[in-house]
């Protein structure tokens, strides 16, 4: 009976035993698991660096932006640990043009909703097949996203709209919010990106994939860059520009006969009936958003930031944050 007994402590005792190491394994793990998290978010902004250099140089080289730049040239699992070394890390990145893009806060300004842009964006959701009634619901979004100037806020909040003209390329005056609307009291919070119109009624998830080549939120109005943006994008510069004639342009554009001005784009498009605004075009972009990725063991973390370039200054840091 002793002997029985003694065997069953050493049973609980090696039981015991083994479920500590097993915890401390995990231990070990997770740790070594944090600490090349850690060690990969230290090498993206390392990255980060990089595409802000990369996009001055080109401010120095060139004035305009077009998609045959070298910031425009993605990197695939590039080996950024040396050669031989215990852990491998490997990288990958890219740049956008997010004036290439149709700008939500263009759809409002001060709060008040902004019918001529609110048309242009339906314009873009047809030729995308998406329905056309998600543009008031989108412009109304951000106009509650945008602060009111205290002379306004009551006009602003019982849902009056005013006609302006196309958006141009400067920031509003102002302390610019996170919504880019000036200082003051908004109706709802700010958005970052199209990912925060998750959740509006009719804007499913694939409806979301399908826009997201095609829109961006930035914190300024902005002017569309005629060098990068998609055919359907310059479609929405005017009512009569139609999706074959930019279809058209974009070709040639693409095919290495980059615009140099707003007349050039304009004289291409060899139609007088097409009027658009003087500040709806630009040939060069200050906003960029970069994306990229560093596996490093086990471990991998994705980065997105927003950047703006201010002529040939070093690009500022706008957000950025971990995707999960």
């Amino acid at each position: 009976m002793a002997v029985i007994s003694a065997l069953l402590v050493v049973a609980a005792v090696s039981l015991i035993a083994a479920g500590m190491i097993d915890r401390q394994a995990t231990r070990v793990r997770t740790l070594e698991s944090e600490q090349a998290r850690v060690q990969a978010r230290w090498l993206l902004s390392g990255g980060m660096d990089w595409a802000r250099a990369t996009l001055r140089g080109e401010a120095r080289r060139s004035s305009v932006t077009h998609n045959g730049q070298l910031w425009a040239t993605p990197i695939t699992d590039l080996r950024i640990s040396e050669e031989g070394a215990a852990r491998q890390a490997v990288f990958s990145g890219r740049a956008e043009d997010e004036q290439g893009k149709f700008n939500l806060q263009n759809l409002a300004r001060d709060g008040q909703v902004l019918p001529e842009q609110v048309q242009a964006l339906s314009r873009l959701l047809q030729s995308l097949r998406l329905p056309a009634d998600l543009a008031p619901r989108i412009a109304e979004r951000m106009a509650r996203a945008q602060s009111r100037p205290a002379s306004s806020k009551a006009e602003g909040e019982s849902g009056a709209a005013q006609t302006d003209g196309n958006a141009g390329s400067g920031t509003d005056t102002g302390t610019p919010s996170p919504s880019g609307g000036r200082a003051g009291t908004a109706l709802a919070p700010g958005l970052r990106g199209i990912d925060d119109l998750r959740g509006m009624r009719g804007l499913d998830e694939s409806a979301l994939t399908a826009l997201t080549p095609y829109l961006t939120v930035l914190p300024a109005r902005t002017a569309i860059n005629v060098n990068t943006a998609p055919a359907e994008v310059l479609a929405t510069l005017s009512p009569a520009l139609s999706l074959s004639l930019a279809m058209s342009v974009a070709d040639q554009r693409d095919r290495g006969q980059t615009f140099n001005n707003r007349a050039d784009f304009i004289n291409r498009l060899a139609n007088p009936e097409i009027e658009i605004g003087s500040d709806a075009v630009a040939v060069d972009s200050d906003w960029f958003a970069v994306f990229g990725t560093v596996r490093l063991d086990r471990a991998t973390v994705d980065m997105r930031a927003l950047l703006q370039r201010d002529g040939q200054n070093m690009p500022r840091v706008i957000w950025m944050m971990e995707v999960l």
